[in-house]
């Protein structure tokens, strides 16, 4: 051809809206009109190496493995996606040779295939990320979701409502709006469905409201008309969201700029997208409900734990809470040769305060009693109990006899210090309290009923030695 032939050609080929590449063997050189040029971003050259195409990214789309522009000149290929920064296009490919050592290409976008491609992504996206939501990143992930649906329906406005649990109000949690619209989430919180009655009648009736142009709205209609002119509103597409078959919600587009007639395409997408928005937002509802449930378990074990082992009318440990206690306690300090010691004490004459006073001041005496021993064990691991009547015990872990000693000295200078009278005793004319301790260094052969038996003979000696006295066990 002659190389105004040529020129011709290439003119002829800029002003075809389609992507013409051609390839010159023997040169190895590829030419592309403008068009072709636009579309996979080289530079304006009338010819360039193979090398140029180094940032186009394609794939074959029968099966997604990535090739390039020579590749297409050697094989069958009929369809390419081209992955750009900013979309993916679908591109129908046509092979031509014009003479032995040059062939052409023609590249034309498929666009229903290209829409139909990228919802399809976007929806397995969507879908992707809201199958297991979490409460943390569900606002973010719906409003990706809007956001998503309100591009692809070229909308100007899309939105989430969900009914108050009066079930009489809605309000708007999520909105996604386009550059240059007036957003509308702030001013739709809390709004009585009364004031929208055509809206909810229709909805409730076939959870669809599809208005393609809101002149049309019928005159019982004026109510929501007042609305959509309020916002700006010229269509309005909006699919409702249940649980258990009743309606909870809405999710919708609006238009602002321009009319739409939506489409059944349009219907189809929508549907789908508030299909996994309604099951992500069950999800966290079942969840949640699922997480009430087991921290109402947790704390209903708590409770019954607490009633297990607590004495009823002291709020301290039981006589159970007790056993258990010391038993592993003796283990733990065996295993890291650790002593450990036992106090046992009770209120002198107790009988005499009871039948004297009567059992409810004995009743607030021994509570007394209880909080001062326990505000004494501060170090966690001292554990004290209610033994049996007025008889207490104390569980002292990796506490050696000096330290027990000294230990007893101060809870008998608190059972003093709270000054509860009484006149019966043959001690002094205030409660008092009779105290005898065991310290041991136990190991593996070592019993609880040892340790218990020998702080109880020491306290028989204090009560022998005249009571209101400390005595161990030697």
């Amino acid at each position: 051809m002659s190389h105004d032939s040529d020129k011709t050609i290439w003119q002829v080929f800029n002003l075809i809206n389609l992507a013409v590449i051609v390839y010159d063997d023997k040169n190895q050189n590829y030419t592309l009109n403008q068009h072709a040029k636009t579309l996979l971003k080289i530079e304006d050259e009338s010819a360039v190496k193979k090398g140029a195409f180094s940032n186009v990214v394609l794939r074959d789309f029968s099966n997604d493995e990535v090739v390039n522009i020579e590749q297409l000149f050697s094989s069958n290929i009929t369809t390419v996606l081209l992955d750009s920064e900013s979309t993916l296009q679908l591109l129908n490919i046509d092979h031509s040779i014009i003479d032995g050592s040059i062939s052409m290409l023609t590249l034309e976008q498929d666009r229903t295939l290209t829409e139909q491609y990228n919802f399809d992504h976007i929806i397995s996206k969507i879908s992707t990320k809201l199958i297991d939501i979490q409460n943390d990143n569900i606002d973010q992930q719906i409003n990706f979701a809007l956001k998503a649906i309100g591009t692809v329906l070229k909308a100007d406005r899309s939105y989430l409502f969900e009914f108050n649990t009066d079930n009489e109000t809605i309000t708007n949690t999520h909105e996604w709006v386009n550059t240059g619209i007036i957003a509308c989430k702030d001013r739709l919180q809390n709004v009585p469905k009364v004031e929208l009655p055509y809206f909810f009648e229709v909805m409730n009736e076939n959870h669809l409201f599809q208005v393609n142009d809101i002149e049309l709205l019928p005159t019982k209609a004026d109510a929501e008309k007042a609305e959509f002119k309020e916002q700006s509103i010229q269509s309005v597409l909006c699919i409702g969201l249940r649980f258990d078959e009743e309606l909870v919600g809405f999710i919708g587009c609006d238009c602002v700029k321009t009319k739409r007639n939506w489409s059944k395409i349009d219907l189809i997408r929508i549907k789908l997208v508030g299909e996994i928005i309604n099951n992500a937002l069950k999800n966290i509802n079942y969840k949640k409900k699922l997480q009430l449930t087991q921290q109402q378990l947790i704390n209903a074990n708590t409770k019954l734990n607490k009633l297990a082992n607590t004495d009823a009318l002291t709020d301290i440990a039981n006589r159970r809470f007790f056993d258990s206690t010391l038993n592993s306690e003796i283990k733990r300090c065996a295993r890291h040769n650790q002593p450990i010691s036992l106090i046992m004490c009770d209120i002198d004459f107790f009988k005499r305060y009871n039948d004297n006073y009567g059992h409810q001041k004995g009743d607030d005496t021994l509570k007394q009693v209880a909080r001062a021993l326990k505000s004494v064990c501060k170090r966690e691991g001292d554990i004290v109990a209610r033994y049996g009547g007025e008889e207490f015990t104390i569980i002292l872990p990796a506490s050696n006899k000096e330290q027990c000693q000294k230990f007893t000295v101060l809870i008998q200078q608190k059972i003093k210090a709270l000054n509860i009278p009484h006149e019966f005793s043959s001690v002094t004319p205030h409660i008092t309290m009779s105290f005898g301790y065991f310290t041991t260094y136990p190991n593996a052969n070592t019993n609880m009923q040892t340790i218990i038996k020998n702080a109880d003979i020491a306290l028989y000696k204090a009560k022998k030695a005249g009571r209101d006295q400390i005595c161990s066990f030697e």
